[in-house]
């Protein structure tokens, strides 16, 4: 039987009720930029030319040396000039006001932040409130870098939990809805934005971020950056943390050598892995030195997974061969496309990632920073220690006291000024020497006011032991700001009969503590960030689906 137009729309109808489709418009105000992090930054190169095609008169100090440009904020104009004077101080100035003069009032000097570049800090109205720019000239270049510093900021509220929201203007033009701008979301809630490059919680404007079980993507974004609309859209599995820090994502693979391979199967050893391809040059130059790791400290627990982006198969197979590399090799011959190299957001390479014995990601780089690669690998394995320890004196061995322990501890710790009670820290100790570490006292160093906490004790830690260490923070009435702390770790150990050493262990721990929603601080613009949201379909409306729904039935079947 063929079902009526009108039931086909109450049907439809009754379907878009019970999904439960709603919008969220966030409403964002401007923020500095360093109380988000250097990613909060916009950054852009600004020509300059020799001359302009308008008008436009000077005033104030003559110069030797002057280019111009125009600085396009917002959809105004603002031409600029600038100069190396008499004395070689470099000198900018610019139209705020738009009348075609550049007043002596409206320039001034640069400030030297090293030999090789000069800053200067201006201020606009832009869509009707202040924004900030750095302006930074590289000496003797022909061009100017411009360093946006006005993010935005505001809630994503969601089934009545608040999630932070950042809209950052990448191209630094005073407007937020251009392809190069992006946006920040704190999808795990633990109030840690990670918002540098490929990091788990930074899109592109038009790219869904996922919470829970659900997608989401902006619908619509004001240029003036003040307010975004966001939609529920089609599931997208949420992106993997890769931060230092957090637990490398495992995989499995056929290696080009035959071989089953799993990341979790080399739980205990150090691993490096290698996004390489037998066409990028700096990757071959690197070559030789991954050997030379693999070499000097696989025996002692390093591996290495390479992961290779070729598309010929016989290729990577050949470049392999060729350099004996012994260690296994992922290839799927999607090049950039490669399953791994979506799963770790590679872009470039070589890319190196240094995952830890737990599976914890300890180091990134793009290029093999050979040095700071090695000396990881050795604080990862323990090396440095026993053998550092001893030196010759007067033909005698010495043992000096070094530290013995490994230390894991997170990076930083967010707070909202609002909160009062009890906040956990936890640490992880690993006894990474072969002597045992006794009486250790966990403490944390530089607290401010309104922060308490008891010292941790811990018997002992035998070599290769590692132990789970939770500090209680009691916590009231934080003023905002950043905090840096350090976490002390006091312990003895003993290497032989006739010497024990004492130790006091440090690790760095930023307390970031933000204002409430709503409150403004000194430094930043006045404005509430907030958000709406629709409200939710009243119990009612579900008991009236069910209702039509056994109606439809009834016309259908009965």
């Amino acid at each position: 039987m063929k079902m009526p137009f009108c039931v086909s729309v109450l049907l439809l109808s009754v379907s878009f009720l019970a999904l439960g489709v709603e919008e969220v418009t966030v409403s964002l105000s401007p923020v500095p930029a360093h109380e988000l992090g250097p990613w909060a930054a916009g950054e852009a190169v600004f020509r300059l030319y020799p001359s302009l095609e308008r008008p436009l008169k000077r005033q104030g100090p003559e110069p030797a040396l002057s280019l111009f440009g125009v600085l396009k904020l917002g959809g105004d104009e603002y031409p600029l000039m600038f100069a190396v004077l008499t004395d070689n101080t470099p000198y900018l100035a610019v139209d705020f006001d738009r009348d075609g003069v550049l007043s002596a009032t409206e320039g001034r000097r640069g400030s030297p932040v090293s030999e090789e570049e000069w800053l200067w800090h201006l201020s606009f109205t832009v869509h009707g409130r202040p924004y900030e720019l750095s302006i930074v000239w590289p000496a003797g270049r022909g061009f100017l870098f411009l360093i946006g510093q006005t993010p935005m900021k505001g809630e994503l509220k969601l089934d009545g939990k608040a999630y932070t929201f950042v809209l950052v203007d990448a191209d630094v033009n005073g407007n937020y809805n251009d392809e190069a701008d992006f946006y920040v979301v704190d999808v795990d809630g633990d109030g840690v934005l990670h918002g540098d490059e490929g990091e788990h919680e930074v899109f592109s404007l038009e790219e869904p971020f996922t919470i829970g079980e659900t997608s989401f993507r902006l619908a619509e974004v004001s240029p003036d950056g003040s307010t975004v609309r966001v939609v529920p859209t089609e599931y997208v599995p949420p992106k993997v943390p890769l931060y230092i820090g957090a637990e490398a994502p495992d995989f499995s693979f056929e290696s080009l050598q035959g071989e089953e391979i799993s990341l979790s199967q080399y739980r205990g050893k150090v691993v490096l892995l290698d996004f390489w391809a037998s066409w990028c040059l700096p990757c071959v130059v690197a070559m030789p030195k991954m050997k030379s790791l693999y070499e000097a400290y696989h025996d002692k627990g390093l591996e290495i997974i390479g992961v290779n982006l070729d598309l010929s198969r016989e290729q990577a197979l050949d470049f392999v061969q060729h350099f004996e590399l012994p260690w296994p090799q992922y290839w799927d011959g999607k090049g950039y496309d490669s399953e791994l190299a979506v799963l770790f957001r590679v872009k470039a390479i070589p890319m190196l990632y240094l995952i830890d014995q737990q599976g914890i990601i300890r180091g990134k780089w793009l290029g093999l920073a050979e040095e700071e690669v090695k000396r990881t690998i050795e604080e990862l394995l323990g090396l440095g220690f026993e053998e550092g320890n001893r030196e010759k004196e007067q033909g005698e061995v010495v043992i000096s006291p070094r530290p013995i322990l490994s230390l894991r501890v997170p990076p930083r710790l967010s707070l909202s000024a609002t909160y009062t009670g009890e906040v956990p820290l936890n640490l992880e100790l690993r006894n990474i020497s072969s002597y045992e570490a006794k009486d250790l006292k966990v403490s944390l160093e530089g607290v401010p006011e309104g922060v308490g906490l008891e010292t941790v004790t811990v018997e002992g830690l035998k070599p290769g032991e590692s132990i789970d260490v939770t500090l209680s923070l009691s916590v009231r009435d934080l003023e905002p700001g950043e905090y840096p702390l350090t976490i002390r770790v006091t312990y003895n150990y003993c290497p032989n009969e006739e010497a024990c050493f004492k130790i006091d262990q440090d690790a760095p721990l930023l307390l970031v503590v933000s204002a409430p929603a709503g409150s403004t601080s000194d430094k930043a613009a006045s404005g509430t960030p907030e958000a709406s949201a629709g409200k939710g379909i009243p119990w009612i409306i579900f008991a009236g689906v069910g209702v039509l729904l056994v109606l439809v039935l009834f016309v259908l079947f009965g």
